[in-house]
């Protein structure tokens, strides 16, 4: 389990949020039941390093003013240009209560005919957070066209109980027009929403 060090925040100030910005802090948040909220700082760079090191969606010990407790990290608030966060919430756990998370889904290798298209990017799972997988990885080599890969069909770590019926659809092979039209459905219907948006702003220009 990675460690983050932290430091209780006293400020909650617009400029002093900024200023701790500026010198490489991330303000954040621990809440949790039964738990006064608690405002901290961590350096942005030992936090980039926690989360390279280890899945989100796993449980960390997070140490502030010579305490240690475990949490997990609920939101990240990344700069929308930079990527770099701007602003963290944790929530404090118990390893000994199953909590409910997301386990992304992934994919490797390549089929044998067509594309394979994630129907569902994430699984909903209840267990011990110290039984959280990092991912559910998916082979998709070898497989044609109409294809599926079910729930069920996933590998399901002993303790872990995933909160989806296993017939649902996870990923999906698909002939190379049909997954380009998809393409093009999207791509209309983001370009009808922007022109609708401009229009929209035009008109209160007027």
């Amino acid at each position: 389990m990675e460690a983050i060090q932290a430091q209780v925040r006293a400020k909650e100030s617009g400029n002093y949020v900024r200023q701790l910005r500026r010198n490489g802090w991330v303000p954040a948040v621990v809440y949790g039941t039964n738990f006064n909220n608690q405002t901290i700082q961590i350096k942005g760079r030992e936090l980039d390093a926690a989360l390279r090191n280890q899945a989100t969606n796993k449980p960390f010990r997070l140490e502030v003013a010579g305490q240690t407790q475990d949490v997990m990290v609920y939101e990240l608030q990344r700069h929308p240009l930079f990527g770099n966060i701007l602003h963290a919430d944790f929530k404090r756990i118990s390893m000994n209560e199953k909590i409910d998370t997301t386990v992304p889904v992934l994919m490797t290798g390549d089929p044998e005919l067509g594309v394979a298209t994630l129907v569902r990017h994430s699984v909903e799972v209840s267990c011990l957070p110290g039984n959280i997988p990092a991912s559910f990885t998916v082979d998709v080599d070898g497989l044609n066209i109409g294809d599926v890969i079910l729930v069920q069909d996933l590998e399901i770590p002993a303790g872990v109980e995933v909160g989806l019926d296993g017939t649902e659809v996870l990923i999906s092979i698909l002939p190379v027009k049909a997954a380009s039209e998809e393409s093009l459905e999207a791509q209309d219907e983001a370009e009808a929403v922007a022109e609708k948006a401009g229009t929209t702003e035009e008109a209160k220009k007027v």
